[in-house]
């Protein structure tokens, strides 16, 4: 499957690293699988977190992006979000998991709010063809199932993963 440049995070399934999106080499600090679920941890990008946390969930589509510091969530030191959630395609071979970036991202503010952002850029990429209009449609509906199942979990992302997240399967 070709790569879309910018798009695609790799991991490697037995070392200790990845390749950002930017074709940057990082450490995986640690790696843990399990059906319906792999969570990444890895240094912090920016100042006022020590590590970054991604829980990707390849049914739903999505990977929920958590800072952390010393262990401890914390909201991003600019942003003030609590967890930052990529719509997001999901697939491996034998050396990597591969995380594709679908655009479309979600902003959850634990118990408050949630915002939907970067749809101006999943339309244009839907326009200019580097998203089919199969994948647009699965992001989409991946999206209004994760809105969805968010306000019935009273927009916590920690009941989410309890209700969804981590005892279900599938959608």
């Amino acid at each position: 499957m070709a790569l879309r440049p910018g798009r695609v995070q790799q991991i490697h399934k037995r070392e200790e690293r990845g390749i950002d999106r930017s074709n940057e080499p990082f450490k995986v600090e640690r790696l843990f699988r399990r059906p319906g679920l792999v969570v990444i941890q890895r240094p912090a990008f920016e100042a006022g977190y020590t590590n970054h946390m991604r829980e990707i969930y390849p049914q739903w589509g999505i990977g929920v992006s958590t800072c952390l510091d010393d262990g401890v969530p914390v909201k991003h030191p600019r942003l003030r979000f609590d967890h930052y959630v990529d719509l997001v395609k999901v697939w491996e071979d034998q050396e990597y998991i591969y995380i594709e970036d679908m655009y479309v991202d979600v902003l959850i503010y634990e118990r408050s709010y949630y915002h939907v952002i970067d749809l101006e850029e999943f339309g244009e990429a839907v326009f200019s063809r580097q998203v089919s209009p199969a994948e647009a449609r699965r992001v989409l509906d991946n999206t209004q199932k994760f809105v969805d199942s968010m306000k019935r979990s009273r927009l916590s992302y920690n009941i989410w993963k309890h209700k969804y997240g981590i005892n279900r399967r599938y959608p």
